[in-house]
């Protein structure tokens, strides 16, 4: 028996199909990985760093016939000025904008910018032209302030229910965050980063206490600790806490004695 001609050029039609599709699936795939890679090699690199520290940015290889370098640099408002240049007819480096004085330097050889002693106005996007030629690869460099120790300020209400008002104050950026803990190591503001001031109420324990840190992408500073001896046991606080511990070594030296008097029996 024959097969059935239109029956075998659908099949033949629809196996042809969906190796076409494959093909171009495969090569669809392939296009958007090349892309990617592209889009990396072409937007280079983020950096953060605080004010006073130092960085470096390194540009793909010059080649060996590279006669000028000009690094630029562009702030957030767009303007663009030269950052140091350098010429292979003179030999000379010039730093011409007076922002990067005393911060800019430049390695001939392998075109690599270093920037020292970090400042506010050195964040933005830095760029280099190799032979009049700007390169694919930018940098974009953000510069922050490390934030200040916190310090909490308080304020109890004792009568009632006492209960405390605790503050953390200190310089941060806007992109800063606060977390406060206490002595177990809990996190009480996991659903607010941004929450300045918290309550407590009075555990019963004096030793309990609480800290805030500020934290940002290039610091964390934490606060000296705040303990409930201080803030609901006022002056006592510290009898108290020498009270509980005398009467927990007198509980143990009761519980010794009554233990040997039951070996004795």
């Amino acid at each position: 028996m024959f097969c059935d001609k239109p029956y075998f050029d659908r099949k033949h039609r629809r196996s042809i199909q969906r190796r076409t599709n494959s093909v171009k699936m495969f090569f669809r795939g392939t296009n958007i990985l090349w892309m990617l890679i592209f889009w990396r090699s072409a937007s280079g690199d983020d950096v953060t760093n605080a004010v006073t520290t130092d960085v470096t940015f390194t540009p793909i290889v010059p080649p060996p016939s590279t006669s000028s370098i000009i690094w630029k640099h562009r702030n957030n408002a767009g303007v663009v000025v030269k950052v140091i240049e350098w010429d292979q007819d003179d030999g000379r480096t010039e730093i011409p904008n007076h922002n990067f004085r005393a911060h800019a330097s430049l390695n001939k050889h392998t075109g690599e910018l270093t920037l020292t002693n970090l400042q506010l106005k050195h964040t933005g996007v830095y760029t280099i032209d190799i032979n009049s030629k700007e390169q694919r690869k930018h940098f974009r460099l953000t510069v922050m302030d490390r934030v200040s120790k916190p310090d909490i300020k308080t304020n109890c209400d004792l009568e009632n229910i006492p209960v405390c008002s605790l503050n953390c104050e200190g310089e941060a950026s806007s992109k800063s965050t606060v977390i406060w803990q206490n002595s177990a190591g809990q996190t009480l503001n996991s659903r607010d980063p941004n929450m300045r001031t918290i309550k407590v109420t009075n555990s019963s324990n004096p030793e309990e206490f609480y800290t805030c840190t500020l934290k940002n992408a290039v610091s964390m500073e934490t606060s000296d600790p705040v303990y409930e001896k201080k803030l609901f046991y006022g002056t006592n606080g510290p009898l108290i806490a020498i009270l509980s511990t005398v009467i927990v070594v007198i509980c143990l030296i009761c519980g010794v004695c009554a233990a040997f008097c039951r070996r004795r029996a």
